[in-house]
């Protein structure tokens, strides 16, 4: 299972709240709280933080099809950030989460799955042009194929349905002028 999430950092500086009294209380873990504070870009470490929990949450989600908002329950560990990429794992019931996350532009994209090797299986895709009509701009981008069709199940759980009548699970985020996709290459 996969799953991702896509912060546009100029629109998430604009509207957050993040220096509101409390806020980093709500979110995140003693331990997440302090690689904030020790960050050389604290703002940025939120949203990095933020957008692993969000993909993994994404997962769980695929996983169990409940929403829930509980944020503390999902704990980043990071294991190495490096220039424009940061990976690590995000612990939920114990179940570890494999991430890799990206800054390009204005933006932190994060892609997640439940094994470090079905990470590595995985194509990311990060768009500059929100639209509600995904599979308009999935085909413009060539990313989606003739034959194939873009849909959501009941639960707003999206995939492609290839020209075999395949349904291959995806991850689609959006937030600000970004899109993020996420599909197994496999």
């Amino acid at each position: 299972m996969i799953g991702n999430d896509i912060v546009d950092l100029y629109l998430a500086e604009k509207e957050s709240r993040c220096h509101r009294k409390g806020f980093l209380d709500k979110l995140f873990t003693p331990a997440e709280k302090s690689i904030i504070e020790n960050a050389t870009a604290p703002l940025t470490m939120i949203w990095l933080l933020w957008s692993c929990k969000e993909a993994a949450y994404k997962i769980v989600h695929r996983a169990t099809r409940h929403r829930t908002y509980a944020p503390q329950k999902f704990e980043c560990h990071l294991t190495n950030v490096s220039g424009n990429q940061a990976t690590g794992t995000v612990i939920h019931d114990l179940q570890p989460y494999y991430f890799l996350s990206t800054g390009i532009g204005s933006c932190i994209h994060t892609r997640a799955a439940v094994s470090h090797t079905l990470l590595q299986q995985t194509a990311a895709y990060t768009l500059y042009h929100r639209t509600p009509d995904y599979a308009a701009l999935l085909h413009t981008q060539g990313i989606l194929q003739p034959g194939q069709l873009f849909w959501k199940d009941a639960d707003g759980i999206p995939y492609i349905r290839d020209s075999y009548s395949r349904d291959v699970p995806v991850s689609v985020s959006h937030h600000g002028k970004y899109v993020g996709m996420v599909m197994s290459t496999e």
